[in-house]
């Protein structure tokens, strides 16, 4: 092995060790949708065709993408009534707090714009700014996760949606909030998947929101 490859092993090793750190420091809930979103992620890029070394790059960008929030009081985070307008700015913050937590430390910067940019939307509207494809593209497959295991998971403050309802909630947004080739990506890994199951047609066809043919 040369050095160039050693040191290559090393930098890796030291991120698994990082982020298992990290990890272990989140909530029960950050933990789990964390890993949710990190699963589906990696998902919808298999699908799209991305490289290896852009779906390392992901799981790890997704395991982190909402470091922001440790440091948000947890009573805020699952308020059950509506924030008000103070409470929703600083909920805002964590993108930049999870980018601020981790800048200076060494080995992480291709991880920092997907913990900062996964809430930007394709029309411009989200929290930077960033619009199409000015956003990386890292970071607009982490929305689409986070936003799926958000509508799917059991949260104080909404009812939970099927997985049919959250397909269609991210098809009516394709275009304005998520990336369009990301969402018909993870819709047709879905509709796949159930296909290799042992689910009726009828069944399979009720979470075909995108035309996908059977």
């Amino acid at each position: 092995m040369n050095a160039l490859n050693f040191l290559g092993v090393t930098i890796k090793l030291c991120i698994e060790k990082l982020v298992g750190i990290i990890l272990s420091g989140f909530s029960d809930d950050l933990y789990t949708h964390s890993c949710n979103v990190c699963s589906i992620s990696i998902k919808i890029a298999q699908h799209a065709g991305l490289s290896q070394q852009k779906l390392k790059t992901l799981g790890y960008g997704a395991l982190l993408h909402d470091i922001g929030k440790s440091c948000i009081n947890k009573r805020t985070l699952n308020k059950p009534d509506r924030l008000t307008d103070s409470e929703f700015r600083l909920i805002k913050t964590h993108t930049i707090l999870g980018k601020k937590m981790l800048e200076h430390i060494e080995g992480v910067g291709e991880y920092l714009p997907l913990i900062l940019y996964h809430h930007e939307r394709w029309d411009g509207t989200g929290y930077e700014g960033l619009s199409g494809d000015g956003i990386p593209e890292l970071a607009s497959i982490i929305t689409i996760a986070d936003s799926f295991d958000a509508m799917t998971a059991p949260r104080p403050y909404q009812k939970r949606k099927t997985m049919f309802e959250a397909l269609t909630e991210l098809n009516l947004n394709k275009g304005t909030q998520f990336a369009p080739q990301f969402v018909e990506a993870f819709e047709d890994y879905i509709i796949k998947h159930l296909k290799g199951s042992n689910l009726p047609q009828s069944e399979i066809k009720k979470c075909q929101v995108f035309n996908v043919p059977l």
